[in-house]
């Protein structure tokens, strides 16, 4: 790859470090969580396997692909028939997945010919895709003051409700427009499964998890992007963890492509490259923020003061330095 930089875009705390053993032959699966037995039996009946890394990533937002192939597995790795999504190819790890989930009309995609792959999963859409692969049980109602009746999920939800598949955000919230985390996906298909008994593996080492060279560039691009807003007179941003592991994921994900483009993510985005992967961090955030107070459209998603909320994530391999930014409003 030839020296340079390229930038794009359109319209916290630090996450804790990984423990160094975990559970289901997970470095970051704790033992003890909500999902550790989910993960466990998730990977007992080969619904996802250990990787080269170590990592599940528990709290990252499942992406329409990762959900497509959970499901298919679930299902015990039926063939699919045709589908019309020009977004994915037939060598695509989740191709087969993504035809069966159609020919089963368990999603009919987000166009008529796209299927948008590496889109966030919401709690909603979970719901409504795990309802249809039971077969559109009959629910009741539920105490979530944010599932109206008549919505296109309340059935779906109701449904997860009265069989205990969901218990909520909390007593009275579902947030259906929040991602889904890869833990809440194994943890709701678990409970879906009968929450069967398993024995935990507690050996497990993360190695994906972001180096302190990473770390230190992410902190450095998030005081140099609140001191922008802030001499503009506008509001701080915070950082959301969720939204953090999205970016970090897409960062590495353009690494693996070897190229910079957008992840068609439901947030205000902005992503970059530069080559010189032995840049020092600070170096990095700084030219990075630099060329995005020339852009227009960086510019304007970094000062909008409709967000409230951003993630940041950098990834820095052989190929370079690769970074994501993603604004929400909540």
């Amino acid at each position: 790859m030839r020296a340079g930089l390229v930038v794009a875009a359109c319209a916290a705390t630090l996450g804790v470090a990984a423990p160094v053993h975990g559970a289901a032959g997970f470095g970051d699966v704790a033992e003890g969580r909500f999902y550790s037995a989910a993960v466990q039996w998730m990977v007992d009946e080969e619904l996802t396997l250990e990787t080269t890394t170590g990592c599940f990533l528990p709290e990252q937002p499942a992406s329409r692909a990762e959900v497509a192939v959970f499901l298919h597995r679930f299902a015990g790795a039926p063939e699919g028939g045709a589908e019309p999504f020009r977004d994915v190819n037939p060598d695509d790890l989740y191709a087969e997945a993504v035809a069966w989930l159609y020919e089963a009309k368990i999603t009919l995609g987000t166009g008529p010919e796209t299927f948008s792959p590496h889109r966030p999963v919401t709690r909603a859409e979970f719901a409504t895709f795990l309802h249809r692969f039971a077969g559109e049980p009959d629910g009741v109602l539920t105490p979530f003051s944010d599932v109206g009746l008549g919505s296109w999920f309340s059935e779906p939800v109701a449904w997860m409700f009265a069989t205990g598949i969901t218990k909520g955000t909390s007593t009275v919230t579902f947030s259906p427009y929040r991602s889904v985390t890869r833990a809440e996906v194994a943890t709701m298909l678990y409970r879906f499964q009968g929450a069967p008994a398993v024995e935990l593996d507690a050996n497990g080492v993360c190695g994906n998890h972001p180096r302190p060279s990473t770390l230190l560039a992410e902190a450095e691009s998030f005081v140099l992007l609140n001191g922008l807003r802030t001499s503009r007179g506008l509001a701080e941003l915070e950082r959301d963890p969720l939204m953090d592991a999205y970016a970090r994921n897409w960062s590495r994900e353009m690494h693996d492509r070897a190229g910079v483009q957008h992840s068609a993510g439901p947030y205000g985005e902005n992503v970059a490259w530069w080559s010189l992967s032995e840049a020092a961090p600070e170096l990095v955030a700084l030219r990075l923020h630099s060329l995005w107070l020339g852009s227009d459209s960086h510019y304007a998603n970094m000062t909008d003061d409709g967000f409230s909320s951003v993630g940041i994530g950098f990834w820095n391999g052989p190929g370079g330095w690769y970074v994501t930014q993603v604004f929400s409003a909540s």
